[in-house]
């Protein structure tokens, strides 16, 4: 397996800052009153893997056009370019694994330019790396500024994608998630928050937000009840309401659903209607 040196790191760093210029990311377009919201696909995986385009069908249905992909149903760029735009839909990020994008970050960039994707998000560290020790996190760190830089050059934004284990203490009173971002270019690198494991981590979401305001552009929407068990937005124990204002004003670009599991007797899309009918409210 590839891995990236710190030479090559501050080489490239070099050579992309120079290409970069002072300027700043756009994002991609809305319509006026389009609200910010999008799906993670992973949500409908199970409907997805029978019948891909059926089920992004229904999903565009429900009211969610904006995706965030975690695979393609073996569809090439094009023709899914082509699909999102019969249906109406766009794309707002996708999700590629950090061990792909080291064998072959330039041909996922080039699916991601194909689809319009203006972010690209890594989904997890490996738990080989996390569990090495902070070397091998600021390593991880390192290679994502690449990464970043690399995508930044073709308009496209990288982030990271936490879980509950990024805020276990691993160095004094520095948790994975501060190692990881304290590294991390703050313009290469950026958080896609996941508010449901940052809560169930013992985190203040609405905290967290702020702490990292420079960082945060997309949100997970993901709720908990009572006993921690996954639900829609808004049907939780987390203060959505008040994770939506602090979103507004630190700038968050997408808000975007993610229930990996329905509960218990539903259906996920019965799941995600109920979250895009909070989330459009609490949005509105």
């Amino acid at each position: 397996m590839h891995t990236i040196s710190r030479r090559d790191f501050v080489k490239t760093m070099s050579a992309a800052t120079a290409l970069l210029g002072l300027g700043g990311m756009s994002t991609m377009a809305r319509a006026e009153d389009e609200l910010p919201i999008g799906i993670q696909l992973y949500t409908v995986r199970e409907k997805a893997a029978k019948d891909f385009k059926g089920a992004l069908k229904k999903v565009s249905k429900i009211g969610y056009k904006n995706f965030e992909f975690a695979g393609y149903g073996g569809m090439e760029a094009a023709d899914l370019a082509a699909f999102l735009q019969d249906i109406g839909a766009n794309t707002c990020g996708t999700h590629h694994g950090y061990d792909g994008l080291l064998k072959n970050f330039d041909r996922v960039l080039e699916f991601n330019q194909a689809i319009g994707s203006p972010y690209l998000v890594v989904p997890s560290m490996p738990g080989r790396l996390r569990q090495a020790g902070v070397d091998e996190i600021k390593r991880f760190a390192d290679n994502l500024n690449i990464f970043g830089y690399k995508a930044r050059q073709v308009g496209i934004q990288l982030c990271y994608h936490n879980h509950s284990f990024e805020f276990k203490k691993i160095d004094g009173d520095q948790t994975i998630y501060d190692v990881l971002f304290n590294r991390a270019d703050v313009d290469m690198v950026k958080a896609e928050v996941d508010i449901a494991w940052v809560y169930n981590a013992g985190v203040d979401p609405v905290a967290h937000l702020e702490k990292w305001r420079d960082r945060v552009k997309l949100l997970h929407m993901k709720d908990l009840d009572a006993d921690k068990k996954l639900a829609p937005v808004g049907e939780g124990v987390i203060d959505m309401k008040g994770v939506v204002k602090k979103a507004k004003e630190i700038g968050v670009d997408w808000y975007i659903v993610e229930q990996d599991r329905p509960r218990k007797g539903k259906d996920i899309m019965d799941e995600i209607a109920v979250s895009f009918k909070n989330l459009s409210a609490l949005l509105s």
